[in-house]
């Protein structure tokens, strides 16, 4: 995914617009068992120009979210995986609670990397999981 020049190779997203991509939601599952949600919302960045932004969530079927990711081109690299009809991820995160001097710190450790099938939900079925997951554009 990088060229020769060191740069990343640029991805043309299977929907070049973006538009498909906002508020969409995939159906993760591996070995056949469904393992949660992927859902996406697509912004802007201002800096260093005006470009598309995605920004993915994971939400797990008990409803725990993992901290939102983001994507943008050329590159595409998750987008790439995601239009091929898969994610590398990894298993729902757990807290982890250090002392650290005389203070408690809580951290994410994420799970065992898992590659997960996606299967992308149709447009009316994805509004009613959205608002079954109570999602907001403000998760991402």
């Amino acid at each position: 995914m990088i060229d020769s020049d060191g740069q990343p190779r640029a991805y043309e997203p299977a929907d070049p617009s973006l538009r498909s991509y906002h508020r969409a939601v995939w159906a993760l599952s591996a070995d056949g068992e469904p393992q949660g949600h992927l859902a996406c919302v697509v912004s802007e960045m201002a800096w260093p120009k005006r470009a598309p932004w995605l920004w993915f969530l994971v939400v797990w079927p008990d409803g725990r979210r993992e901290l939102p990711f983001e994507d943008y081109g050329p590159g595409w690299y998750a987008l790439r995986e995601i239009d091929e009809g898969f994610l590398d991820y990894h298993l729902p995160s757990v807290t982890v609670e250090q002392r650290f001097l005389w203070r408690r710190v809580s951290a994410n450790k994420p799970g065992v990397p898992r590659r997960f099938a996606l299967v992308k939900l149709s447009g009316e079925v994805a509004a009613r999981r959205w608002d079954e997951l109570a999602l907001k554009d403000e998760d991402f």
